[in-house]
């Protein structure tokens, strides 16, 4: 992970290609820095070349699953971790560890509720890299955070 970048990036992580583009276009126009990955290998490839801030993480995914890249992300140091906002089609309520995985998403979802959320987990990812840990009861940030340039 020498030589990252160090800037505050959302990582999309979903094998739909129709969500992935939406997710990514929405995002950016509300001016979130954002790339995007088809699946938990490609994911891992580009964690390796930047630090993210938050990945919004699909479980079900062909090559690598959302659930095998969390493995991942527990493997990373607090320092370098990002946050996960969960998206899944599923009904389960698996419990996540809540210091890596500050939400879940259900599909299908109300974009403006996900864009709102993904703003109060960059706060939330900012609160943390102050604090070392992210505090309970995060509230969403309603704009989205002025990029530095």
């Amino acid at each position: 992970m020498a030589g990252m970048r160090l800037e505050k990036r959302i990582l999309i992580v979903d094998d739909d290609d129709p969500i992935r583009a939406l997710l990514v276009t929405v995002l950016r126009r509300r001016s979130f820095r954002v790339d995007a990955a088809r699946n938990g290998v490609e994911a891992l490839e580009l964690l390796e070349k930047c630090r993210y801030a938050l990945v919004v993480l699909d479980l079900m995914m062909p090559r690598m699953n959302g659930y095998e890249v969390l493995e991942h992300l527990k493997g990373l140091p607090p320092a370098t971790r990002p946050l996960v906002l969960v998206l899944t089609a599923g009904l389960e309520h698996r419990k996540f560890d809540t210091k890596l995985v500050v939400g879940t998403i259900h599909k299908p979802f109300d974009i403006e509720l996900l864009v709102d959320t993904v703003g109060g987990c960059l706060t939330a990812s900012e609160l943390q890299e102050q604090a070392g840990s992210c505090p309970d009861g995060i509230e969403p940030q309603l704009e989205p955070p002025e990029e530095a340039n």
